[in-house]
């Protein structure tokens, strides 16, 4: 890979939104995948403005893909109101490109933080490569991580778990990439669950595989003690595994 980071670009991505109404939910508060979306926008103009973003990439051929997210929650925003997301590069564990988050709303009060891996794959035969000896440099000029989570393998639903509900990949959920996108994933993973998540609350979130436009994956959910659970999404036409999460009350 000759792509190399502009360290000129800032060590720490700060950028401010406000909550729009098409990003509400009931009640008033911004919704769990929204709030997904504002961590993806803002870790991607981050990486552009490092010279390292997907479209950079993808003149190599090669692709950012999101493997593992942990976000611990204390609360979610309301309709207006402005909230700024901080992100940076946060290390290299084994194959993962580690990036960490901090939400605050407009006071400077903390609403959540939240750790991720990212995997550089070469898009033709969608193997990860090796991290760059720049994005080590580049990490230790940033903050530590949020939350030391080593990302070792969730727990999955057990064997006996009941199929939930089905749900079909459209056009509208592919990205870049022309699979579904990372948030489309996580807003399926949270609709199987048997109830809604209320803030505070933390996720743990991975993906395991693609998935296409057409593609029909199947919820299974378990649960994991009062409040908590593990659910996965499972490709009806094959029985792969594309994606699986643990969630449960209460922040770190």
């Amino acid at each position: 890979m000759t792509l190399r980071p502009d360290f000129d670009g800032p060590p720490v991505w700060r950028e401010t939104f406000r909550v729009r109404a098409g990003e509400m939910g009931p009640g008033g508060l911004l919704r769990l995948p929204a709030f997904g979306d504002l961590l993806q926008e803002a870790s991607g103009n981050h990486a552009t403005a490092l010279r390292y973003g997907t479209d950079l990439l993808l003149t190599e051929g090669l692709t950012w893909v999101l493997s593992r997210l942990h976000v611990s929650l204390h609360r979610l925003p309301a309709w207006r109101d402005e909230i700024t997301v901080e992100t940076w590069p946060s290390g290299v564990q084994r194959l993962w490109a580690l990036r960490d988050f901090r939400v605050v709303d407009a006071a400077g009060e903390t609403l959540a933080v939240a750790t991720s891996g990212w995997l550089v794959l070469k898009v033709a035969s969608k193997r990860p490569i090796r991290q760059s000896d720049d994005m080590v440099a580049f990490a230790n000029r940033t903050p530590p991580r949020t939350i030391a989570d080593p990302f070792d393998e969730l727990p999955g639903p057990a064997p006996s778990a009941a199929g939930g509900p089905t749900f079909r990949v459209c056009r509208f959920d592919l990205d870049l990439n022309s699979h579904a996108n990372n948030v489309s994933i996580l807003r399926w993973l949270l609709e199987a669950l048997p109830e809604g998540l209320v803030a505070p609350l933390t996720l743990e979130v991975e993906y395991r595989g693609e998935c296409f436009e057409g593609d029909v994956l199947v919820g299974r959910v378990d649960t994991d003690g009062p409040g908590a659970f593990r659910v996965a999404l499972v490709r009806q036409a094959d029985g792969r595994e594309v994606a699986r999460a643990r969630t449960r009350r209460g922040a770190a």
